[in-house]
């Protein structure tokens, strides 16, 4: 198991592939402790229902959301969260070049998430929010990132 920093913890969409194909992250379904410091954002959860392959996994996946909307810790940008992301997107383009708007939207939604809940970010793809966190530091908001070991 991976030692995570103190706080909220918001987990992107590919630990939950992982750990719903039993490839990875087992022990997040043991772990009331960590459970319980997690937000899920509805970004995440759109995307998991979108990639559901049976009505178990969808069923499932229902527990996870109502578990965590019963304590408090589901997250959804509000219309604030979404005209900023697309600021920053514009940002981003002036800064990177050229990208394609629907291929980052999500995760820097899922960033601003983590942002305006006072979370760790957690991803296996730590590396792709280096961009981000750069840029929101940028717009004076701090995001942390973890890889999880």
């Amino acid at each position: 198991m991976t030692a995570f920093p103190p706080g909220a913890l918001l987990f992107d969409t590919g630990i939950y592939i992982r750990l719903s194909r039993k490839e990875d992250y087992l022990w997040l379904r043991e772990d009331a402790q960590i459970f319980r410091r997690t937000i899920l954002t509805a970004v995440v959860a759109a995307e998991l229902y979108a990639g559901t392959r049976s009505r178990g996994e969808k069923r499932t996946l229902d527990e996870l959301c109502r578990a965590h909307q019963a304590l408090g810790n589901f997250s959804t940008p509000n219309a604030d969260a979404w005209r900023e992301t697309g600021i920053l997107l514009r940002r981003a383009r002036e800064r990177f070049g050229p990208m394609e708007f629907a291929a980052h939207f999500r995760d820097l939604l899922i960033a601003m998430e983590a942002v305006r809940a006072g979370a760790t970010l957690v991803s296996e793809n730590a590396g792709d929010f280096t961009r981000w966190k750069g840029l929101l530091g940028a717009a004076r908001k701090t995001l942390r990132v973890c890889r999880p070991a």
